[in-house]
């Protein structure tokens, strides 16, 4: 990944958003892989603390915070070298797949 701006690159903030999200969807218990799908439905308060540069090891820490199937809620933070980046609360509803997949 060369970065987000030319000269000067950084991880975009969307992309960190995406990892600390899929990360807190592995927590959700019972998801049939083959045929539901966690779909973002909330992403609140985020706060970017700090770059993260490509190349960098961004670790998550991740929880859910609550649950009404088949909402579930949670937040995370992401780190380099143990330095905060980002923190963010998000929510999920799971799916089926053939209902994200259906062609209009």
């Amino acid at each position: 990944m060369k970065g987000h701006f030319p000269g000067f690159p950084v991880v975009p903030g969307v992309i960190l958003c995406e990892i600390l999200a899929q990360s807190a969807c592995i927590l959700i218990p019972k998801i049939d892989s083959e045929g539901q799908i966690p779909m973002y439905t909330g992403l609140d308060k985020v706060r970017f603390k700090s770059p993260v540069y490509p190349g960098d090891e961004f670790v998550t820490r991740c929880r859910l915070t609550r649950s009404k199937h088949p909402f579930y809620f949670g937040e995370g933070e992401g780190y380099v070298e143990g330095r905060l980046c980002v923190k963010a609360a998000f929510s999920f509803g799971i799916t089926e797949k053939s209902v994200c997949f259906q062609k209009s």
